[in-house]
């Protein structure tokens, strides 16, 4: 049986947005939380949750949530370090699910697209896409991340492996909610006039 962990990126610092958008409320519940909430399953056999910029809230955010929480201390220098903040956790997982924290609707269903596609046809790396954009979560063999990750820096993250990687990489097509993330008061205004109550977090 394979085994799967996810690590859910949220270290950023909503600089453009001017308020933490992870603990912004929608419908009543955090960002952060609708996009940890799908991934507590039980074929992902662990959650890893990378923090940064004023972790506190975030782990105030999901303190009844079962997840690992992980500090990391570098965020200013880009996601790649959150990416190996979470090696250490990683364990004898087969595969990885990196997802982003300001994607608060990703379904439970999409997440089972990739696995069955992963665990059906052996992917190592399975990447949504909608419209023509890649979106999230993107999940990648454990032992590619292994290899790879330490030698990425900046904000390149995960594109750059898997750009390197680009012949293993199989695309399944997902819907919009492995794009839309928020990162402007644009996107904040889009949930509204969608009928979305939002309304903010912690500052």
């Amino acid at each position: 049986m394979k085994r799967i962990r996810a690590v859910i990126l949220a270290a950023g610092s909503s600089r453009r947005l001017g308020f933490s958008k992870l603990t912004l409320k929608i419908d009543g519940e955090s960002v952060i939380r609708r996009s940890v909430r799908p991934f507590l399953r039980e074929d992902v056999e662990k959650v890893i949750v990378v923090t940064g910029h004023e972790g506190w809230k975030i782990e105030r955010e999901l303190i009844d949530f079962k997840v690992d929480l992980v500090h990391n201390r570098r965020y200013r220098d880009g996601m790649s370090t959150s990416v190996r903040a979470a090696l250490p956790f990683l364990g004898n997982a087969d595969a990885i699910l990196f997802h982003l924290g300001d994607k608060p609707f990703i379904t439970p269903d999409q997440i089972s697209i990739i696995l069955d596609e992963y665990k059906g046809e052996g992917a190592r790396i399975i990447v949504p896409v909608c419209d023509g954009r890649k979106g999230h979560p993107v999940l990648i063999d454990a032992n590619i991340v292994r290899d790879e990750i330490g030698a990425v820096e900046g904000d390149k993250g995960l594109r750059e492996v898997i750009e390197k990687h680009k012949g293993d990489v199989v695309f399944i097509q997902s819907d919009e909610g492995s794009l839309f993330d928020i990162d402007t008061l644009r996107e904040v205004d889009c949930l509204r006039k969608r009928g979305y109550t939002v309304e903010k977090g912690e500052r």
